[in-house]
């Protein structure tokens, strides 16, 4: 990704306006975003949506400048990524996911709808992954849950049999 010479990026200013910003510093050879932005002194703090397969996710980034708190917001999907937008202090960023996070949820829940009306299983969507997990689980859990069956039916039938005994015993 190259530096745009004139900034998208969005800073909000102390009296609640957006300001143009640009993110890259004027930087012209910017190949991996996140490379440069660990090299700037920022780090991934918090996602929201499930990555590249999901149609909306939140990412934001962090550093401490000046004894401050900064975090950098990008909102993505699968094409594409907006601009970044940059807040000074934690209320702020958590303003902004609150507005952003229906959206997000919203997204998901359609993501997974979405998916399981795919005609043709040709990738590792969520629904083929919870199925693989829930396979592997069982896969894993399995003979411990017979196990405590064999365990429960024991019980029970012992309990049975007392019972007849102290019916018989009448």
């Amino acid at each position: 990704m190259a530096a745009v010479t004139s900034p998208r990026d969005l800073q909000l200013s102390a009296d609640g306006k957006w300001e143009p910003y640009d993110v890259f510093g004027g930087a012209s050879d910017v190949t991996d975003v996140g490379d440069y932005l660990e090299s700037q002194g920022w780090s991934p703090f918090l996602r929201l949506g499930a990555g590249e397969w999901s149609s909306l996710n939140l990412l934001t980034w962090q550093r401490d400048q000046d004894g401050r708190s900064e975090y950098l917001i990008e909102v993505s999907n699968q094409d594409q990524t907006s601009e970044y937008l940059k807040v000074i202090g934690l209320p702020r960023l958590m303003d902004l996911l609150a507005r952003w996070a229906p959206a997000v949820q919203a997204a998901s829940i359609a993501d997974v709808v979405q998916d399981l009306h795919e005609p043709v299983i040709e990738h590792g969507g969520i629904v083929e992954t919870v199925a693989a997990r829930a396979v592997w689980g069982v896969q894993d859990r399995l003979p411990k849950l017979r196990s405590y069956r064999q365990q429960w039916d024991a019980a029970e039938a012992e309990a049975v049999a007392t019972r007849q005994e102290h019916r018989a015993s009448e």
